[in-house]
């Protein structure tokens, strides 16, 4: 009788162990095949993260687009990203557009970029006019 119990314990329980291997396999493939792309933004000048950037992301065909904004620490993470080759622009007043063509995103891999971005206000600083300053 007590043998009997093991078993009939064993037969209930095997199920739902197979099922949770079964369920944890399939969230293990379907992470596999959903590529991300992460990254982070700097100035370019002061290699500070740069945050509240828009990252805009679009296949070459310009159907698709996400856009994501850098956090405080100048860093953005997209998933689901669509597989094969994106442009990516990123955006900020008073730093100028950049745009990154031909990145490959490929199936189950995940990809992360460094972006620097330049500041208009120290790159234009001499062409100012200014009243009180003078140019010898």
């Amino acid at each position: 009788m007590r043998g009997s119990k093991k078993y009939l314990l064993l037969a209930a329980l095997l199920p739902l162990a197979l099922l949770t291997r079964a369920n944890s396999d399939n969230n293990n493939d379907r992470n596999k095949s959903e590529p991300v792309l992460m990254g982070n933004v700097h100035d370019a000048a002061t290699k500070k993260p740069v945050p509240g950037v828009t990252v805009s992301i679009c296949n070459t065909k310009g159907q698709e687009k996400k856009e994501y904004t850098t956090d405080a620490s100048g860093n953005f993470r997209v998933p689901q990203m669509p597989v094969g080759e994106v442009v990516i622009v990123l955006e900020k007043k008073g730093y100028k557009t950049f745009r990154r063509e031909g990145v490959v995103i490929k199936e189950g891999v995940s990809l992360k970029i460094s972006f620097d971005i330049i500041n208009i206000r120290e790159e234009d600083e001499g062409d100012i006019f200014h009243p009180f300053r003078r140019i010898y």
